[in-house]
């Protein structure tokens, strides 16, 4: 038994050994065909076959530029290198003597960085010239909330009309793979039946590396992966480009756990070699500005940031509102940015002053619901009309929202502040911040009373007037039935012209 048991595991090793070779000589030829003017016939024999080509490939990198080189320490590795990789890479070509020393410092580098982070051995395609779109988080998940209702919406509009590449991480954060089949339904169908296998398919392991391409970041992309993205952006060649939301991690930190400004700071240290940024409001344009310009200080041009107004379209969802029991709607996740905890203080106040109305919220749970959820319980039990609703479909949203009396929007920090423009696109008036992008919004579109959200007294007053003025809850409504919104298709062909034909190109 114990021969036994050493002969599995000797054909095991061999097997695993036999797998990772053959990889490496894919990759290699990948790279090759890209990069160099003649490639030699493959060799069926997966070792002499990647002995051929890394030689060739070593000699190239000694005289060529950074794009080249980090191609060929991905294919190497099978992996994207990060900065530092790369920087490492280009002094230690340098005083190579010969372009042996290059092929032996390129395979001690693989060594050491796939057995660091335990890397799976697996091929790669390079996608040439062609427009490469991160959808992550939407790929893997089915959560709805604003990133991506519009990565999800302006991929699938985007495909309609363009070619596109849509990709993920891997999970070991290699690099981008292509989605699977289930992944790309959530993608460009979400809220359509699946229809495939029930079990969620396996990932392929094969990296997805552009060359020459527009990578667009379509939401923010996963912590592990911001550091080689820094490489792809400032290296690779290919321009990277992204949809700007907000910067609440870092601007509202005292609103937000902390490991969300260690994950934004990341995003920001590749973001600062991006080619373009598309913000979704004025305000939010600013922020990425503000960024931006302070990247003189270390010599680095940095992003264009320009503005590229968010959609704001609900089809189908006029008002429905009754002269019954007013509705008052929060919309939006319970996170302490959004003010849920002066809307209910706002509301238990009119309760006690004998107005009657009822308070309903749309949104999952934030970061910190403690407060929150302690202080709904408490209503419940005096027997206040509150209902929370937790996460709706969108279509059961929309038509909540149609026969609300008003929505409430108080928010503290928002990039674009979507619930004020989908209120008024559903004919139902809005009491929201008087700055940032809901005063955007707001002053545009009318149909809105703005507040000091962080004036108790100010928001209180408003919320009575629409309850207890009718002519004032009548010219809101028609201003808001005045409203038109800004349709998905003109919002995707927009970015599509700041993201991908200007982006490109600096």
């Amino acid at each position: 038994m114990p021969f036994s048991r050493t002969t599995d595991r000797s054909l095991t090793d061999a097997a695993a050994e036999q797998q990772r070779l053959s990889c490496l000589a894919q990759r290699l030829r990948s790279a090759a065909e890209v990069l160099l003017p003649a490639v030699p016939t493959p060799d069926p024999d997966a070792a002499r076959d990647a002995a051929q080509l890394l030689p060739l490939l070593a000699r190239h990198v000694r005289t060529a530029g950074a794009a080249d080189l980090w191609l060929v320490l991905t294919a190497v590795v099978g992996a994207y290198p990060t900065p530092q990789d790369q920087a490492w890479a280009r002094r230690a070509i340098d005083f190579a003597a010969d372009r042996t020393d290059v092929e032996l410092l390129l395979l001690e580098h693989a060594r050491d960085v796939t057995g660091s982070r335990a890397l799976q051995p697996m091929e790669m395609d390079v996608v040439r010239d062609a427009v490469v779109v991160e959808a992550d988080f939407s790929a893997r998940n089915d959560k709805q909330t604003g990133i991506q209702r519009v990565t999800r919406r302006v991929s699938s509009l985007w495909s309609q009309v363009h070619p596109i590449v849509l990709v993920a991480w891997t999970d070991e954060h290699a690099g981008h793979r292509r989605l699977t089949e289930r992944e790309a339904h959530r993608v460009l169908r979400h809220g359509e039946p699946w229809t495939g296998a029930a079990a969620e398919p396996t990932a392929t392991a094969r990296l997805c590396v552009p060359w020459h391409c527009t990578l667009v970041l379509a939401e923010v992309p996963p912590s592990a992966g911001a550091v080689p993205l820094s490489a792809l952006a400032e290296s690779s060649g290919n321009a990277v480009v992204a949809i700007g939301y907000d910067a609440i991690p870092v601007t509202s930190i005292d609103m937000r756990p902390l490991a969300d400004a260690t994950t934004f700071v990341r995003y920001l240290s590749m973001l600062k070699h991006a080619r373009r940024i598309a913000a979704i409001s004025v305000s939010s344009a600013a922020e990425f500005q503000g960024f931006a310009s302070a990247l003189a200080a270390q010599g680095i041009p940095g992003p264009d940031v320009v503005e590229v107004s968010l959609a704001t379209e609900v089809i189908g969802r006029p008002s429905t509102a009754t002269d019954g029991r007013p509705v008052v709607l929060c919309l939006g996740s319970h996170e302490p940015h959004k003010n849920h905890l002066a809307v209910l203080h706002v509301a238990e106040a009119l309760w006690r002053d004998g107005l009657d109305f009822e308070l309903h919220f749309v949104g999952g749970p934030g970061w910190d619901v403690r407060a929150y959820d302690a202080t709904v319980e408490r209503l419940l039990r005096e027997g206040r009309p509150l209902v929370d609703h937790g996460v709706l479909p969108d279509e059961e949203m929309w038509s909540l929202t149609a026969s609300a009396t008003v929505t409430v929007f108080p928010s503290l920090h928002e990039g674009f502040g979507l619930p004020v423009a989908e209120s008024l696109s559903c004919g139902t008036p809005v009491i929201t911040t008087d700055y940032g992008s809901t005063q955007e919004i707001a002053s545009a579109a009318g149909g809105c009373l703005l507040v000091d959200p962080r004036d108790d007294v100010a928001l209180e007053s408003a919320l009575r007037r629409v309850l207890t003025e009718p002519d004032l809850l009548e010219r809101l409504r028609a201003e808001a039935r005045q409203y038109t919104p800004k349709s998905w298709a003109s919002y995707a062909a927009e970015l599509w012209d700041a993201l991908v034909d200007e982006g490109a190109e600096r």
